[in-house]
C-alpha cells in the first residue's frame, strides 16, 4: 500500500536520462539523420564534380598538345617542301593561338574547381581572369581574319568580304573588353569605398 505523502511516477513519464539512443531514437526522430545524409551527399557531389573537371581540364590539355604537335609537323613538312610555306605559317601561328587558349582554360578549370574548389571570391580575380580568355579569343579571330585575306585575296577576292567582317568582330570584341574593363574598375572602386566607410565593428 502506497504512503500518502509519497508519490510514484507514472510511467508515461520518463526521466531524462532514460531516453533512448541509437538507431530507434533516430527513427523515432528522422530529423537527426538528415543532415548527416546531407553532408555526405554534398561531399559525393563535390568530389564527383571535382573528378569531372580534373577529366574534363586533361582532355583540353590533351587537345591542347596535340593542336602544338600538328602545327610543327606541318610547319616542318611545308618548310622542307617549300609549298605554301607562307599560308601553312601562317595557318600554324593560328593552331598555336588556340592552343594556348585551350590550354589556359584548362589551367583555369584545374585551379579553381579542382585545387581550390571553390568560386572567384574577389572581384579583380574574375577581372583578370575574363581579361585574359577573351584577349587570347581576340587574337584567334584576328589571326584566322588575317589568314583567310591573305588566301582569299589570291584565289576568290570577291569573298574577301567575309574575312574583313571578322576582323571587325574581333575589334568589336576588343572594344568590349575595354567597357568590361572599365566597369568592372568601377565596381571595385565602389566596393572599396564602401568598405573603407563602413563603421568598424565593436
Amino acid at each position: 500500500m502506497a504512503c500518502r505523502g509519497g508519490r510514484h511516477p507514472r510511467r508515461g513519464n520518463v526521466m531524462p536520462g532514460d531516453r533512448k539512443s541509437g538507431p530507434a531514437a533516430d527513427q523515432a526522430d528522422p530529423g537527426r539523420a538528415h543532415p548527416a545524409l546531407f553532408s555526405r551527399a554534398a561531399d559525393t557531389f563535390i568530389t564527383a564534380s571535382a573528378v569531372f573537371y580534373a577529366l574534363a581540364a586533361l582532355a583540353m590539355a590533351t587537345v591542347s598538345l596535340g593542336l602544338i604537335t600538328l602545327s610543327i609537323i606541318r610547319l616542318y613538312s611545308a618548310i622542307a617542301t617549300l609549298e605554301s610555306s607562307e599560308s601553312v605559317l601562317l595557318d600554324a601561328v593560328s593552331s598555336l593561338v588556340i592552343s594556348v587558349a585551350v590550354l589556359d582554360v584548362a589551367k583555369y578549370v584545374m585551379e579553381e574547381e579542382v585545387l581550390r574548389s571553390r568560386e572567384l571570391r574577389r572581384p579583380h580575380e574574375a577581372r583578370e581572369a575574363v581579361t585574359k580568355f577573351m584577349v587570347i579569343i581576340a587574337l584567334v579571330v584576328s589571326i584566322e581574319g588575317i589568314v583567310l585575306v591573305f588566301e582569299l585575296g589570291r584565289t576568290d577576292p570577291e569573298l574577301l568580304l567575309y574575312p574583313i567582317l571578322l576582323l571587325c568582330v574581333s575589334v568589336i570584341i576588343v572594344v568590349g573588353l575595354g567597357v568590361f574593363q572599365r566597369l568592372s574598375l568601377a565596381s571595385e572602386k565602389t566596393l572599396r569605398n564602401g568598405a573603407a566607410a563602413s563603421p568598424a565593428p565593436d
